[in-house]
């Protein structure tokens, strides 16, 4: 993939791509929804990649093309502007943050990380752009200024508020490691991930969100609304941090009922984030997936960002003796299911779950399965 992106590089540009760059997407094992809460998370990056050539030009402006997508387009530095491609958007925001300190560049980007899949694209695009422009030009940004870049880029050009997370991954990623976030401080600790006998594994439900067009933004909006109810509550309250399950239901009928199903959901998800990194360094998989397992009935029942497809999966998978635990992965409404699944096993599993999702839904699946891999850098 690599080759074939600094190959299209040389043949669209007629010239050598003076950087390539290589950016992972990224699962987030588990706490959903809990990064734009200031809550706890523990992603890691895994090894499907965007990848990401770029030259500088003397022209101020950005020629782009989109490998996978056949696509290209010009943004002038001068007017740096939101368009109705959301590939353009992303590259755009990281432009309109930068454009004052570089000259032109040409770029051109491709990968495999699937397309609204909950495995953030999104992220790995605005990453690897960003580091990109920074080799380029020696502007010397830190892994969390491009991190903060790539996340004001999804808000103020792809319209979607997300948190922290999906950028920290992509950028902090190690090998064999899980990275324990603290959103609210951006304090965090890597801890070495060994499955022993078991493999992750992304299955891809085929259907495909587009964040800045779901309920996604109206869920961060209720679970702010619902912080601020629990704060006026108890001065004592400064961030879902603050807040216990045990709390909550003492104050259940002081809440919104659908409030109250949000802050439910983030604070016991902030809690499973503790319990999976200890399940995970103890090597107890068995509660690993019922970790999972437990993270998507909340997802489903308290935070409502499932939907039919996903839910099928997660239920058939569970049917499997052999699969630990699975649930929904990233913003929801669609994407991956994240399973745990014994390694020897995984053939059989993915043959018995293709045919009832194929019978039910007539869908053929995708399925992906994942290492955990380094963050965003240069390859050369």
């Amino acid at each position: 993939m690599v080759e074939s992106v600094g190959s299209h590089f040389e043949e669209y540009f007629g010239k050598q791509a003076e950087a390539v760059i290589q950016s992972p997407g990224r699962i987030n094992i588990i706490g959903e929804h809990t990064d734009y809460n200031d809550g706890y998370v523990l992603p890691a990056a895994i090894d499907r990649y965007i990848y990401v050539a770029a030259s500088k030009n003397d022209d101020n402006k950005a020629r782009l093309n989109a490998v996978d997508l056949g696509e290209d387009h010009v943004t002038e530095f001068n007017s740096i502007e939101r368009t109705d491609r959301s590939w353009v958007n992303l590259i755009n925001g990281i432009l309109s943050q930068l454009s004052n300190r570089i000259g032109g560049v040409d770029l051109v980007f491709g990968g495999d990380i699937p397309l609204g899949a909950g495995v953030s694209s999104s992220a790995a695009i605005c990453c690897g752009v960003a580091t990109a422009i920074s080799e380029l030009y020696n502007l010397n940004l830190s892994k969390w200024d491009i991190a903060k870049i790539a996340q004001k880029s999804e808000h103020e050009f792809a319209l979607v508020q997300c948190g922290i997370m999906d950028q920290f991954a992509c950028m902090f990623g190690l090998t064999n490691h899980v990275l324990l976030l603290n959103c609210l401080t951006l304090e965090y600790e890597e801890s070495e991930v060994e499955l022993h006998g078991n493999r992750l594994l992304l299955i891809n439900s085929k259907v495909e969100h587009s964040l800045g067009d779901s309920d996604y933004n109206r869920r961060k909006e209720e679970s702010e609304e619902a912080i601020e109810a629990l704060k006026k509550l108890d001065d004592k309250i400064s961030s879902y941090q603050d807040v216990t399950a045990a709390h909550l239901e003492e104050v259940r009928e002081k809440l919104d009922p659908i409030l109250w199903k949000r802050a439910f959901h983030i604070v016991t998800e902030n809690e499973r984030v503790h319990e999976m990194r200890f399940a995970l360094k103890s090597k107890k998989q068995d509660q690993v997936g019922e970790l999972l397992n437990k993270s998507h009935h909340s997802l489903k029942e308290y935070y409502e960002v499932t939907c039919e497809e996903t839910d099928f999966l997660v239920d058939e998978l569970n049917k499997q003796g052999t699969v630990h635990g699975a649930r929904q992965l990233g913003g929801g409404f669609g994407g991956c299911v994240l399973a745990l699944v014994k390694d020897a096993d995984v053939y059989q599993v993915l043959k018995q779950v293709e045919i009832a999702y194929k019978k039910s839904f007539n869908i053929k699946l995708d399925n992906i399965p994942v290492k955990i891999s380094k963050g965003c850098h240069r390859i050369y």
